[in-house]
């Protein structure tokens, strides 16, 4: 512009404006980027942090079930190896208590036939030192002995049928109890399971899923295993009770039923030996002694028939009473062997059984571009034409003006045209000075 000179205009004034503003649009573009990468970093760093904090947690989540799952087969096969324990144990204490009772049936086996050496010898004695008196009272005594004899043995059956029912009675009474003891342990036993079972979904259903949850739920299931094997236990004394009972009166049985037939076999032979008495008074005094010698042996062939048979029926039940080895129970597998596929084998301080997730490597921070002083810079003004295209307004003007003033003032006459080619002039070099300014100025 022509008077920009005069008014401060210039190219290099619009220049350096320019370059002000672009500063400021430069240091505020710089702080925005400072602020969005401040914040981008915070962001990127507390992904990264999660995203460690999440594979940490998973982790340790993954060892806790690892060593809940070790945890559990220890504690089962020391179970195991509890239970083959003692089921060895009491198979070997019942082999014992059998030689045991073997031994002292043999004892008294032999106790009960020198007793029986003694009573054959004083029964020949005594038959020696009352033979006279034998015959005399088996006279007085003849019409009496069939009677005897026949009241010894309807007695003996009565008390063989009275013997055999109230065996039958008490076997009855301890069947029923034994049913009795077993109704009531199941009954305690679904009582206890269904309880435990209600305990732990309460524990489940109020704790969630958790770690603590878990344990409350192993507790609650551990003390209901416990209340279980104490009812197995009180069942299994309550069993031996009942089987000790059932022996016992089928000893009695037996005593009683040996009592009733040593009864007949005595009925039976005090009869053969008054018969035998009686016919000896139709003959020599040796008959008599050679029938009641034979009437003596009979019982003691009796007698040592019922020990032999004794001691054969205490040895079958001491051997009865053994109870069958134990068989260890097949091991459980083990989990560190079941899952080594899963191990992974840099970690040789720790076995891995759970399969773990494959981890992607976290990617680096990468920063966005800090903008530059360039980006900022805009198109500039070319002083020097700027300049000359203020020289040629100037002259324009002038020539504009040579022309406008001298027409008025006459200096120039109409016919020549001389004032209308000086503002010709000054148009054309005003228009010209224009195309040396950038647009819009």
């Amino acid at each position: 512009m022509p008077l920009s000179w005069i008014t401060g205009d210039t190219a290099g004034a619009r220049n350096r404006e320019a370059v002000r503003q672009e500063g400021k649009e430069y240091r505020a573009a710089k702080e925005k980027w400072r602020f969005a990468e401040n914040q981008r970093k915070e962001e990127y760093e507390y992904a990264k942090t999660t995203r460690d904090n999440q594979i940490k947690d998973n982790e340790a989540n993954l060892r806790f079930q690892e060593e809940s799952l070790i945890n559990d087969y220890n504690y089962r096969t020391n179970v195991q190896n509890y239970e083959f324990d003692i089921a060895n144990r009491a198979y070997y204490r019942s082999v014992s208590q059998a030689a045991k009772q073997k031994e002292y049936n043999q004892m008294a086996a032999e106790n009960a036939n020198m007793e029986q050496d003694l009573k054959l010898r004083d029964d020949l004695l005594g038959v020696m030192f009352d033979e006279s008196d034998s015959m005399l009272n088996y006279i007085s005594k003849s019409s009496g002995f069939t009677l005897t004899k026949n009241k010894r043995i309807n007695d003996a059956n009565f008390k063989l049928a009275e013997v055999e029912q109230t065996f039958r009675g008490q076997l009855g009474e301890y069947q029923l109890e034994r049913r009795k003891q077993r109704s009531q342990s199941q009954i305690e036993s679904q009582s206890a399971i269904v309880a435990g079972m209600k305990l732990a979904g309460e524990i489940r259903a109020k704790a969630g899923a958790g770690r603590s949850g878990a344990k409350a739920v192993l507790g609650v299931m551990a003390e209901s295993g416990a209340t279980r094997a104490a009812i197995a236990n009180g069942l299994m004394y309550a069993e031996q009770g009942i089987d000790l009972g059932i022996a016992q009166i089928k000893d009695m049985l037996i005593l009683d039923q040996t009592m009733v037939l040593a009864a007949k076999d005595f009925a039976e032979n005090d009869y053969d030996l008054s018969s035998s008495t009686l016919d000896a008074t139709r003959d020599t005094d040796k008959i008599k002694i050679a029938a009641s010698r034979q009437s003596i042996k009979d019982r003691d062939k009796v007698v040592r028939r019922i020990i032999e048979t004794q001691r054969a029926q205490a040895d079958l039940k001491a051997e009865s009473s053994v109870l069958m080895r134990p068989e260890r129970l097949p091991s459980m597998p083990d989990p560190r062997t079941r899952f080594a596929k899963y191990d992974n084998p840099a970690t040789e301080d720790y076995v891995e059984m759970l399969l773990r997730p494959t981890i992607t490597e976290f990617p680096e921070y990468r920063p966005t571009r800090e903008p530059e002083r360039d980006d900022f810079r805009g198109p500039r003004e070319n002083v020097g034409m700027s300049t000359f295209g203020d020289i040629l307004g100037f002259a324009g003007m002038a020539a504009g003006g040579i022309g406008a003033f001298g027409a008025g003032l006459g200096m120039f006459s109409s016919a020549t045209g001389t004032g209308a080619a000086w503002s010709a002039a000054g148009a054309s070099l005003s228009g010209l000075s224009k195309s040396f300014y950038p647009r819009g100025y």
